[in-house]
């Protein structure tokens, strides 16, 4: 083996040393360098050890091609394709951007950003509005002296797109400083280089201006529209006494210790209801930030249920590759299969071809492969037609037939090869249901995997102990990672990606949500400063001070994550209407995602409420006093 530079130093190996992989030894006889950490993170085996060891006989992966002239190129292009009705042929400058892979990564990154567009919106339209209501009386002068209306909204909105330039500015500068971190873990560093271009750069700075013209438009006109007379009597956290009654500020002075004898959730609920659009505002933010954790999490569990469904209706015990990145790459010989079937424990064993087609109102169609006459296909469950029977036949899942919009007797074209629907089927698994089922050896053709199958479902018979089993199974096959069919999801590569995202998503939720907090609670403390120095002046301790605010973070927080609830719930909903993937999208809800987003949502408020409590609370009296 050639090892790349990079692949060697993450992996500590040095010429002659031996390196496995699928637990076949390779030497390394060579370290090389390309330039391009793709390759770096490498190794280089021959052709035909790749065939073996990938199980993948007189098969590659891709061709590359290169043409005598350069005039020739497109010819060649249409026809190979011509030809090979099975194969595409591209550029080699295109062939990156037409992956399937790369396509999902940036709309990935897409949704990242338009999750950031609009929490970061929800918090700079929070920003500049605080700003509006602590200039009041300043704009109420500007606009005695002469200020028309439309001066006033340029001073605001000029206020908004600087302040989303700095913010735009410092966020590229944050955006390589992390890329470059990235770049540096062994495990990922090679996969993860930032490329950076102008157009970039532009693209983000427009969605900064974006931020500022959304953010700052409705706080512009809010202020365009201020009465002189009006916003001149203004006087910061005091005028705010009329949002909760006149009589309240004359209360509190004649009884400055009562406040803390109300119950705690209402006194709380009074104080963010003083400024209703500041808190509703910071409760979108933080209800879109567990809103997304909510759906993304149900999603994974709803996958996971999918999965278990699968491989519990196909047996008791399921096996797979045991280092199989994903499960499509699974590769299992049928010779296990067959040694599996004759141990006396065991009562049926069914394979399956598991594979992806791409086809015309579909992006990801999934194709099952079973033998017509094993166990792991009975739960198929026919409402029209009929089962397989012949060659060149397939069922397929009723949200299927829909989204392609086939009926019994319709052809159906999968990587070349042209199948005939002979039935309908339901499983109530909407994984299986976006999908067909074709013969077994059908699969193998269609797939290039011969006598492969991709994982086994088994049945023991009753009153057999299924540790046992696993363990004589695994034990004469370590190539096969075998597991209980109730915890078969949960340990795949595929599941534990996905979770890793969830997590990731989540993490940036908790920071945009904590940043969204922080920034309404100082606004807050701001406001109320007067109030608190007058607190504070009749005997209130700082202890009493920080827990007022923090009890009111708590609070707007579980307000947030109730709201966030519904919200995900929701957005999980309309992802279920989306005609080629919702089935395999459908959420499940619990008691523990519940809990886990109203802890998310609670951290936050402990988080985001933290500094302008501690802040409140060491507000010097005589000068808070002063504060106007």
């Amino acid at each position: 083996m050639l090892l790349g530079k990079a692949a060697a130093r993450n992996l500590k190996k040095r010429v002659g040393d031996i390196l496995k992989v699928y637990n076949v030894a390779f030497r390394v006889v060579g370290i090389y360098e390309t330039g391009a950490g793709f390759e770096e993170g490498g190794g280089v085996i021959s052709l035909k050890e790749a065939q073996e060891v990938f199980k993948k006989p007189r098969q590659v992966t891709f061709y590359q091609v290169k043409t005598k002239r350069a005039d020739q190129t497109a010819a060649v292009q249409h026809e190979l394709e011509r030809r090979f009705p099975r194969l595409t042929a591209s550029r080699s400058a295109d062939y990156a951007e037409q992956q399937q892979e790369m396509q999902i990564f940036r709309a990935f990154g897409w949704f990242i950003g338009f999750l950031a567009i609009l929490v970061g919106g929800l918090g700079m339209m929070n920003t500049m509005l605080m700003s509006v209501f602590e200039r009041t009386r300043e704009i109420g002068v500007l606009r005695a002296v002469g200020w028309r209306r439309g001066r006033v909204l340029r001073l605001i909105l000029g206020e908004s797109f600087a302040l989303s330039i700095l913010g735009g500015l410092t966020g590229i500068a944050l955006g390589i400083a992390l890329t470059q971190a990235v770049s540096q873990v062994p495990a990922v560093g090679t996969l993860v280089q930032g490329s950076y271009s102008p157009e970039l750069f532009i693209q983000a700075m427009a969605v900064a201006l974006v931020l500022g013209a959304l953010g700052g438009l409705y706080p512009a006109w809010r202020a365009g529209r201020l009465e002189p007379v009006e916003a001149m009597r203004y006087e910061g956290g005091m005028a705010t006494a009329s949002h909760v009654g006149l009589s309240r500020w004359r209360w509190i002075l004649a009884n400055p210790l009562s406040p803390l004898r109300q119950p705690m959730v209402s006194m709380s609920l009074r104080n963010l209801l003083r400024q209703r659009t500041r808190t509703l505002l910071t409760l979108l933010g933080i209800g879109l930030g567990v809103g997304l954790v909510v759906a993304l999490g149900a999603m994974a569990d709803g996958l996971v249920i999918q999965f278990t469904a699968m491989s519990t209706s196909s047996g008791d015990l399921t096996a797979m590759e045991a280092k199989a990145s994903d499960m499509s790459l699974s590769a299992i010989d049928e010779k296990v299969g067959r040694w599996i079937a004759t141990l006396p424990a065991v009562e049926h064993v069914s394979g399956m071809i598991l594979g992806v087609a791409t086809m015309p109102g579909t992006p990801y169609f999934l194709v099952m492969g079973l033998d017509p006459g094993e166990y792991a296909i009975r739960h198929f469950t026919i409402t029209q037609g009929n089962r397989l029977r012949g060659p060149r036949e397939i069922i397929v899942g009723k949200p299927a037939a829909k989204n392609l919009k086939k009926q019994v007797g319709d052809t159906l074209k999968i990587l070349g090869s042209t199948y005939r629907i002979v039935g309908i089927y339901e499983t109530g698994t909407g994984y299986e249901d976006g999908g067909g089922v074709m013969a077994l050896k059908e699969a193998q053709n269609v797939f290039r995997r011969p006598n492969q199958v991709s994982f086994y479902g088994i049945k023991l018979r009753q009153g057999t102990n299924a540790e046992e089993t696993r363990q004589q199974i695994q034990g004469r096959w370590p190539q096969v990672a075998v597991s209980r069919s109730s915890e078969f999801a949960e340990k795949t590569n595929d599941i534990q990606v996905t979770r890793t995202m969830v997590n990731a998503l989540s993490f940036i939720a908790i920071l945009i949500g904590g940043v969204g907090m922080t920034n309404a609670m100082l606004m807050a403390v701001f406001e109320r400063t007067r109030e608190i120095g007058t607190l504070r002046a009749l005997g209130w301790r700082q202890r009493r001070v920080l827990l007022m605010i923090l009890r009111e973070s708590l609070l707007l927080s579980f307000l947030g994550g109730l709201a966030g609830i519904a919200l995900g719930m929701g957005l999980n909903w309309l992802v279920t209407l989306a005609p080629a993937v919702g089935e395999w999208l459908a959420g499940s809800y619990s008691l523990r995602l519940f809990g886990q987003a109203l802890g998310i949502a609670l951290v936050l408020g402990a988080l985001g409420g933290l500094y302008p409590a501690w802040r409140a609370a060491n507000l010097s009296p005589i000068e808070a006093l002063r504060y106007e």
